[in-house]
């Protein structure tokens, strides 16, 4: 026997000595046997605990072996049962009796142990052969099912998706084995309409060569490279069809030996986004227009009231002096103002160039630099060591300068001027807690450090923290500090083009810390 576990055999005769060698030729064989000496108890035996296989004589007294196989024919928990007879009675019709009531096999007695074997084994081979058909076929209908399922979903999605969607497989040249074209396997009604086609002039049809290269004729063997190196290919592109204009989001992706493609309409999108940037054009330009005739007129406030002073000289009155100041001072801090204009209108919206370096580095850099420029007796700095940085050094440094710059400022009024840089790693406790308190969403900034610049200066109301970033505005008097108010705001759009997120805590005369964490 190939199958480990024990076969239960249910032997059926009213006679105890043949009974007893059948069970022992069939223990020492290893089956599991069971033994009833009537037909009743045999077929209660088989509907508590339905064996393998049955082996019933035929004559036995109140219910023959006939009556016995077509009850447990007729019941569908005994039905599958295979049963041979064994039997003295060598008639054939006696043998096709027992065919016909639902018997697989007939032994004539006297048998040979061998024979009677041979047929039970084949027998219980075939019904394993048949367990095994039936759980096939059941596995069948069950896949069956899910994949008409799973083609209903395919179908719905397909013809209710607002976006374009197609597969498409690759059409090959015999001898070379080159992409000549491809075969339309799957299409939606989305990119049927945009190509003012049915789903049926598309499906199942070769020809897809042509009708890529109406959208740019370099997409044909941009889509050969995505098949044949797996790498996804997205790019917009630009169609137009009679008299309309459309733009399309076009990603494709490797499918077997093809491609998935998404369409996306984004012609309003685009649209807007080129009139914007037509705007932002005219605006820089009105911008430094603006300014270079401010300057001007600055320069030549400045120029008059240089000569106004020299011409004063010690014999003006203190009030014209103090006039003249004011005129200086002003001139100074209006361009001082235009300068951080100026910063503000170049930082564009366009791709960065992001590279890896030692942010510590550039924040101890910008300390000595401040620190020649005016020294302080008492200044101390904390900078956490080797802080790498993935972003646009420039554009960053800029950033950085400018929030330093700040704390500098800040602290000027303070006996000792302390400063200190760190990282906040994603794996501390502490990178949660401070998430949370900006209300920041952790799943779009997983896996990326904070970083923060802290100082001990005067501090700011919290109560205005919102106010901390907007052009201009200043939440301490200029009597006090001097600065243009545009600092921050550079930052913050710097911070953005990162695609990340500033904030800052602070309170009155204790400090301030500006947070920053990059998204790219």
């Amino acid at each position: 026997m190939t199958n480990n576990h024990k076969k239960d055999i249910l032997i059926v005769d009213d006679l105890a000595d043949n009974l007893r060698v059948l069970s022992q030729i069939l223990v020492e064989k290893n089956y599991q046997v069971r033994k009833a000496i009537n037909g009743k108890t045999a077929i209660r035996a088989a509907q508590i605990a339905p064996p393998d296989l049955i082996l019933l004589d035929i004559k036995m007294p109140e219910m023959d072996g006939y009556e016995v196989c077509q009850i447990l024919k007729s019941n569908h928990k005994t039905a599958e049962i295979p049963v041979i007879f064994i039997s003295a009675l060598d008639d054939t019709l006696d043998k096709i009796k027992a065919f016909e009531v639902g018997g697989v096999d007939y032994v004539t007695k006297p048998f040979h142990v061998e024979e009677v074997l041979a047929r039970i084994e084949s027998q219980l081979t075939i019904q394993r052969q048949k367990q095994q058909l039936q759980k096939e076929i059941e596995q069948r209908k069950y896949t069956e099912e899910i994949l008409h399922q799973s083609r209903a979903v395919l179908s719905s999605v397909l013809n209710s998706s607002l976006d374009g969607i197609a597969a498409i497989q690759a059409v090959r040249e015999n001898a070379t084995g080159n992409i000549i074209d491809f075969r339309c396997l799957i299409v939606n009604p989305v990119i049927a309409k945009v190509l003012g086609k049915d789903k049926s002039d598309l499906i199942g049809k070769i020809g897809i060569r042509k009708i890529i290269e109406k959208f740019d004729d370099k997409l044909f063997h941009s889509i050969i490279e995505v098949v044949e190196t797996g790498k996804p290919l997205t790019t917009d592109l630009y169609y137009q069809c009679d008299s309309l204009k459309y733009w399309f989001h076009f990603i494709a992706v490797k499918l077997g030996d093809g491609c998935a493609v998404t369409i996306k309409n984004i012609t309003h999108r685009k649209e807007t986004e080129l009139e914007l940037k037509k705007i932002n054009l005219d605006l820089e330009t009105f911008s430094r227009s603006v300014v270079h005739d401010l300057r001007n007129y600055i320069n030549n406030i400045n120029f008059a009231g240089s000569l106004l002073e020299e011409e004063i000289d010690n014999k003006g009155s203190d009030n014209e002096k103090e006039l003249i100041e004011i005129i200086n001072t002003s001139c100074e801090r209006t361009m001082k103002v235009l300068e951080g204009i100026t910063h503000l209108s170049q930082l564009k919206i366009e791709s960065i160039k992001p590279i890896s370096f030692n942010l510590s580095q550039l924040v101890k850099e910008i300390l000595n630099y401040l620190q020649n420029q005016e020294q302080r007796i008492n200044f101390s700095s904390k900078i956490q060591d080797d802080v790498m940085i993935n972003a646009d050094r420039k554009l960053l440094n800029i950033a950085i300068e400018n929030l330093i710059k700040n704390a500098w400022k800040y602290t000027q009024k303070k006996e000792e001027t302390i400063i200190q840089f760190g990282e906040i790693k994603p794996t501390e406790k502490l990178w949660n807690n401070k998430i949370e308190l900006a209300n920041i969403s952790s799943i779009r900034f997983k896996n990326k450090s904070i970083y923060y610049i802290k100082d001990n200066g005067i501090g700011f109301n919290p109560e205005l923290a919102d106010q901390l970033f907007i052009p201009f505005k200043k939440l301490h008097k200029d009597t006090s500090f001097e600065g243009s108010g545009i600092g921050l705001s550079i930052v913050k759009r710097i911070i953005e083009l990162h695609e990340g997120e500033i904030w800052a805590e602070s309170q009155l005369n204790k400090g301030a810390i500006f947070y920053f964490i990059l998204g790219i």
